[in-house]
């Protein structure tokens, strides 16, 4: 079974646009079979606990509980979570702090196209694949983390 294909996926975020984008974008790039929406970390937490989706797709800036507190109490209930943070270039100091304390795996920088979701969802489904060429790769990862 495709893992990419058949793989369930929580998309967090504050605006009910920029989900329904999302999830138009994991649709073309034929990503996901279940797509759960979420429109704050209180919400995300909840329906992690209930579907315990493969990734989550997290905005950082929301109001109620914001991405990074979600991210943590996710980690908490599950530390092998696969969280993407999302968010816009000016943020980079908060995208830094969710991946290094956090415990976020990867991020993508607003607006993305199909292709970057693919790429980001891909690497953390699929084990044993060079995505050296990615605009997010391991290394950048490694970087952030003991920066």
């Amino acid at each position: 079974m495709n893992p990419i294909r058949f793989s369930k996926i929580l998309i967090v975020d504050d605006s009910e646009a920029f989900r329904l984008k999302v999830k138009r974008l994991l649709v073309e790039g034929q990503v996901g079979y279940y797509h759960y929406e979420a429109k704050d970390g209180a919400e995300a937490i909840s329906l992690y606990k209930t579907v315990r989706p493969h990734v989550v797709i997290m905005d950082i800036m929301m109001p109620n509980v914001n991405g990074i507190q979600a991210i943590k109490e996710i980690i908490k209930i599950d530390p092998k979570a696969k969280i993407i943070v999302c968010s816009t270039r000016d943020n980079k100091e908060i995208i830094d702090a969710a991946i290094k304390s956090g415990g976020a795996k990867d991020f993508l920088i607003k607006p993305f196209n199909t292709g970057d979701v693919v790429m980001a969802i891909s690497k953390q489904l699929v084990e044993n694949r060079d995505y050296s060429r990615s605009s997010t790769s391991a290394k950048q990862i490694q970087k952030l983390k003991t920066s």
